[in-house]
């Protein structure tokens, strides 16, 4: 399908144009029509234009509605740069991201207002709260974007270092739109659910997929109520649907039977955040035999870099995909000297999809060189093209210098019965460095640790091997699913 579009305000605009009366949106028991987001999205703008100039950042807290995804576009409308801001965020991070981008106008909702409060930030910043303020039909001059003007802040996850500020423009968006609707094969009948967070690149790209080749979003609020979910799916003959690893463990664990019937309507599912654990993909793929399962890599400064598409490939089920197209991939050492097939080293990535920088921010800028991003993501190509992801480079374990790749140990955990969610991180060891824990999630609390202790060492080195198992009732996870392996190591590094 070819997309004609300069910048993410197109996405909304040409649907509007082309398919005025069709439902873009579903949420709870109201459907809006392209025409009516659009016509929304403008009272919205003629209300910001009046107040900012133009590349003036807004930020956008809101949890998922209709009115998140309006105001997105009425940024853009406006003249305006978008601060994407975590619902979930502390009061620290929250103020520490107004002050840095000097935003003094947030578009939010009602909840949210005592945050700001908290934040001590009510004197500096115009709260505007969305379900409160009227916002009347007025003329307005919508701003003239270019392709390269900045569109949105978004800042990574900080799941193993301090969070940073990545610049994306219109392009960049634009780009990886294009690369997920081509691959994907993205229809203007689609009908895809989204239960993912608007403010983060995961859920808004679903966003901008389905308004940028005219289909239907069935929006929900979080990804609570899974049998609520799955029922929808059957209901509404939903077509596509995205979701986190965790919560595909979830569903093959717990709706066998649910996610069977959805076989009948979904084309396709699709996935990210970390590579699945090759029984989880076989599971997905015996339940749901004439539905597409993909996975790509990807991350906030270089979207959607590779796909996967598990159906045909599963002699490349470990891998991540071959690169999108107009991307390039290369692994290299750490004197940046470009590897072999099958040589481990760092992913790097250059494309039209890869920001040019971060914001006020100019070592964590040094990682992009010539237009290659550094990921700190570890990993090789095969001959074949296929990129196998490994780790973050924050990540390793060195274990009396062996070095160990969590996620290679947490796949031999995971598919240990009993077992629902793990995650495996180095702590401080005065002999060999650092030895190997890991955190388990369990559906029976008398779990038999010894069997974890038994299906690695079958399957890994014996330096692999987890020298301490703790049950948890919940492995910590940012709100798009990342682990956050940095919060499950500050109790042994504060020892």
């Amino acid at each position: 399908m070819r997309i004609y579009a300069r910048t993410i305000v197109d996405f909304l605009d040409n649907s509007a144009k082309l398919y005025p009366d069709k439902t873009a949106l579903f949420f709870e028991k109201t459907e809006y029509t392209y025409s009516q987001v659009k016509d929304y999205s403008e009272r919205v703008a003629g209300f910001l234009s009046r107040r900012i100039k133009k590349r003036d950042f807004i930020g956008l807290l809101m949890s998922n509605r209709p009115e998140f995804i309006i105001s997105y576009f009425a940024i853009f409308k406006a003249g305006g740069i978008v601060l994407l801001l975590d619902q979930g965020i502390s009061d620290d991070n929250f103020q520490k991201r107004i002050i840095e981008t000097k935003t003094h106008i947030v578009l939010s909702e009602t909840k949210f207002k005592e945050k700001l409060s908290r934040a001590k930030l009510l004197k500096k910043v115009d709260f505007i709260d969305i379900e409160k303020q009227e916002f009347e039909v007025s003329k307005f001059k919508k701003a003239a974007l270019k392709p390269s003007d900045i569109s949105t802040i978004i800042y990574t996850s900080g799941a193993t270092s301090e969070p940073k500020a990545a610049r994306l423009r219109h392009y960049n968006v634009v780009a990886a739109t294009k690369n997920i609707i081509n691959y994907l094969e993205i229809r203007k009948d689609d009908i895809d659910v989204n239960i993912s967070s608007l403010s983060h690149s995961f859920g808004l790209g679903h966003v901008h997929t389905m308004f940028a080749s005219g289909g239907s979003i069935i929006l929900f609020k979080n990804s609570i109520n899974l049998k609520g979910i799955l029922k929808t799916i059957v209901e509404k003959k939903a077509t596509t649907f995205a979701a986190t690893p965790a919560i595909l463990r979830l569903i093959t664990n717990h709706l066998r039977t649910e996610i069977k019937e959805c076989g009948n309507y979904l084309r396709l599912i699709q996935t990210n955040i970390s590579p699945l654990e090759p029984d989880l993909v076989r599971d997905i793929l015996g339940l749901l035999p004439k539905t597409k399962f993909c996975y790509y890599y990807g991350l906030s400064e270089a979207s959607r870099a590779t796909f996967l598409t598990f159906n045909n490939n599963l002699k490349k089920i470990k891998s991540v995909g071959k690169s999108s197209p107009s991307v390039e991939i290369k692994i290299v050492d750490p004197f940046d000297k470009k590897l072999d097939v099958g040589k481990s080293g760092e992913i790097c990535i250059k494309g039209t999809i890869v920001i040019k920088d971060y914001l006020n921010n100019t070592k964590a800028s040094k990682r992009i060189k010539n237009g290659w991003f550094h990921t700190g993501d570890y990993g090789y190509l095969d001959k074949d093209g296929f990129l196998f992801f490994q780790g973050r480079r924050d990540d390793i374990i060195n274990i009396s210098g062996e070095k160990v790749f969590p996620e290679e140990v947490e796949e031999y955990i995971r598919g240990v019965p009993g077992i629902l969610d793990a995650a495996v991180v180095g702590v401080p060891d005065k002999l060999l460095g650092e030895t190997i824990t890991a955190f388990i999630k369990v559906k029976n609390k008398r779990f038999d640790k010894d069997l974890i202790i038994q299906a690695c060492r079958e399957k890994l080195e014996s330096y692999k091997v987890p020298k301490s198992i703790q049950i948890i009732q919940e492995i910590p996870r940012t709100n798009n699913g990342k682990l956050r392996r940095n919060v499950l190591r500050s109790g042994y590094e504060l020892q």
